[in-house]
């Protein structure tokens, strides 16, 4: 009976979420069958002005029939600027529960989540709290139902309601009929809290047939809807007319999907191949409750959004001694109407201007892609993987006040070779290119068509001996961006971006105990205006960017401690000409610290931090600490 209350405890907390939480994607998790291990975490990470402080626990413990379970996070986001901002979150809960029988069990559970931010935003102050009553039922291992019923109490802007919490879960998981397998998820959920009223309805249903060994046919078919109604501050003349200080405002969004996939495995032992098609229907209803006539403007109308999406995939892959690869095709199309919704006594002129303006956002998109993945293995050093994509984007805008009408072309083609030279040493060449080409259908958004290409080459190798290991890379890259009509249009010029990196990362164990460490980084890029005819660029700006940091490390059984320097510097340079002038300098030099205790699958703690004295422009005039620390106990 401890899933089911595992099941009852995930399914507590999502249903416990505040009113402005919009995401339906953690129903997915609700009826998970995973015992989570008692764990405890903290992380805190303090960079330049930014101080990030997240910390929680989950405990779960057994008292012969009974049970108990307590989960705790605590998120919170400091940034020290001219104007402080702070950002808190706070989600707590206690379960507990006794089983009369194998078949049934009941309990309570108490559960808070608080938000709080310092911006002057209508949802900077929320908060949600309720008990809950519960009872679980479950006739057989695969089958569970469980209602449950509670009193809430939900804050926001200033504003609290009260009210009743009921609903019940249901699931069936892999439940075996004949050849087919049966898994399925339902829920349904109130919360009344006068005068608002949150819901959500969930299906979410899959059906597997496994033909043979090798064919199989899986179907799901999937309801989601949710309600959430926000307050926001009424404006004067609505406050007065109906005597109330916050309007609501009800989100419903519904959602259907049916999916087939068709899956077949060990084609004359060689291939695979695997085909799915989709349809996804999803409305997005807004509803406003207090609306005036007394000051009318297009903005009393309240909208919906309508979209359907229809999607086919195909893979198939193949394998060999000496080749593996796979063979990927999409296509995929997608409709999205945008609706304003009209009321009784408001003037057609304002509806018909909302409508206009709703219209421009209407839009139907086409892809198509198509994308190989391979890797041949000539012997076994050497190897060769390839990999390409094309992608066909067509975005079509059926106002005439819309002029986003564009294609899309994209091409990648990447190639990496490594060879085994010896046991210790590896080598690798790569190569990648990319064509990214845009074309605005209409005249007015015409100026943006562009062509970008890009070329990376890079080599490098990878060494793993007893004493010594290094990885070294060195990469330079090429990036052009064309316009095509940045004759006619002075804000479009076409640019280059060139670059060099070149990255090392060595190890040097020098006995049982110490080890000396470096990771160090040299980037040197140049962007110019670029002349593509003739292809010759005019050289604008120039960056080069140092980063070094040397350590020496002490491992003793569990514990690792390391210090060192750490060094960054970043030059840029303008041109007078041909000739390169300095702009700006900043560079960064301080000791590091690096402290780390592993403890097998239970215990990992970790601080690292680096002081730094900063020299702008070379004036020193700054000194700063960073801290990173995270523990994470499983106990």
């Amino acid at each position: 009976m401890r899933s089911i209350r595992s099941h009852i405890l995930i399914f507590l907390t999502v249903t416990s979420s505040l009113t402005f939480a919009q995401s339906v994607s953690d129903s997915l998790s609700i009826l998970s069958t995973v015992e989570q291990p008692n764990k405890f975490h903290t992380k805190f990470d303090k960079q330049l002005n930014t101080y990030y402080l997240t910390a929680g626990f989950r405990y779960g413990h057994n008292f012969g029939q009974s049970h108990i379970s307590v989960f705790e996070n605590f998120n919170s986001t400091f940034i020290k600027s001219g104007e402080k901002s702070i950002r808190d979150e706070q989600v707590f809960s206690i379960l507990g529960a006794h089983d009369f029988n194998p078949l049934l069990s009941s309990g309570i559970y108490v559960n808070s989540v608080i938000l709080s931010d310092n911006r002057r935003i209508e949802i900077n102050q929320a908060s949600a709290s309720g008990i809950n009553i519960f009872t679980s039922y479950k006739p057989q291992e695969k089958i569970a139902f469980t209602p449950f019923f509670g009193i809430a109490n939900n804050r926001q802007i200033g504003q609290s309601d009260n009210g009743l919490i009921y609903g019940a879960e249901g699931l069936i998981d892999d439940l075996h009929l004949s050849d087919f397998s049966i898994s399925s998820e339902i829920k349904f959920r109130n919360e009344d809290i006068s005068p608002r009223k949150n819901t959500q309805r969930y299906l979410n249903f899959y059906l597997i047939n496994d033909f043979e060994g090798d064919v199989s046919n899986f179907v799901n078919i999937k309801y989601i809807q949710q309600r959430k109604d926000f307050y926001y501050e009424a404006d004067s003349v609505t406050s007065r007319e109906f005597d109330v200080v916050n309007n609501i405002q009800s989100r419903i969004e519904t959602s259907y999907l049916i999916q087939d996939r068709l899956y077949i495995n060990r084609i004359f032992n060689l291939f695979t191949l695997d085909m799915t098609g989709k349809a996804i229907w999803r409305n997005i209803d807004r509803d406003t409750r207090y609306r005036t006539l007394q000051n009318v403007s297009s903005s009393i109308f309240d909208t919906k959004i309508n979209e359907l999406r229809l999607e086919f995939e195909s893979a198939a892959g193949y394998s060999s001694k000496i080749f593996n690869g796979s063979l990927r095709m999409l296509i995929s199309e997608r409709d999205e109407k945008h609706i304003t919704k009209n009321f009784e006594g408001a003037p057609n002129i304002f509806f018909e201007e909302r409508s206009r303006l709703e219209s421009r956002k209407n839009n139907n998109s086409t892809r198509a892609s198509v994308s190989l993945l391979g890797e041949f293995r000539f012997s076994s050093t050497d190897r060769l993987l390839i990999s390409l994509f094309q992608n066909k984007l067509r975005y079509d805008t059926p106002s005439d006040d819309n002029f986003d009408d564009r294609d899309e072309l994209l091409s990648i083609i990447r190639l990496r070779y490594s060879k085994k030279l010896n046991p210790f040493f590896e080598a690798f060449v790569s190569a990648e290119g990319t064509y990214n080409h845009i074309v605005y259908i209409l005249a007015e958004r015409s100026s943006n068509n562009n062509v970008n290409r890009i070329l990376r080459l890079s080599a490098g190798g990878d060494y793993r001996g007893k004493n010594v290991s290094s990885l070294n890379s060195f990469e330079v890259s090429a990036n052009y961006t064309v316009y095509d009509f940045e004759d006619l249009n002075p804000n479009f010029r076409s640019f280059s971006f060139r670059q060099f990196t070149a990255v090392d990362s060595s190890q040097i164990k020098l006995n049982n105990r110490f080890t000396l460490g470096f990771y160090g980084y040299i980037k040197l890029s140049e962007q110019g205006d670029l002349r593509w005819a003739s292809f010759s660029t005019k050289p604008t700006r120039y960056l080069e960017e140092l980063f070094g940091e040397p350590k020496i490390i002490l491992n003793y059984d569990a514990v690792s401690l390391a210090m060192g320097v750490r060094y960054f510097s970043l030059k840029t340079f303008n041109y007078d000409k041909r000739r390169r002038v300095l702009f700006s300098r900043y560079r960064s030099l301080g000791p590091t610290t690096e402290v780390i205790i592993f403890s097998s699958q239970s215990l990992y703690f970790r601080i690292y931090g680096w002081y730094e004295f900063i020299n702008l422009n070379f004036v020193t005039d700054a000194e700063q600490a960073n801290v990173m620390m995270e523990v994470n106990w499983n106990f």
